[in-house]
């Protein structure tokens, strides 16, 4: 009998300014810190605003508002 594979886990989404585990990804700002939190349009992770590229998948950030 094979066992079961683990369920994948969340994945973990961090503050691009105070590097704290953002909780709710649906929240507009960060727990921790209170600062407005900008995500990627393509991949949906936390950057930073004053990146022009994503440092996670390298899509042009062109100041979107989610």
């Amino acid at each position: 009998m094979m066992e079961a594979e683990p369920k994948a886990e969340r994945e973990r989404r961090f503050c691009p300014y105070c590097d704290e585990e953002i909780g709710e990804v649906s929240f507009p700002y960060c727990g921790a810190c209170e600062v407005p939190i900008f995500y990627c349009p393509r991949c949906r992770k936390p950057v930073s605003r004053d990146k022009r590229l994503c440092p996670h998948c390298g899509a042009e950030i062109k100041g979107e508002k989610t």
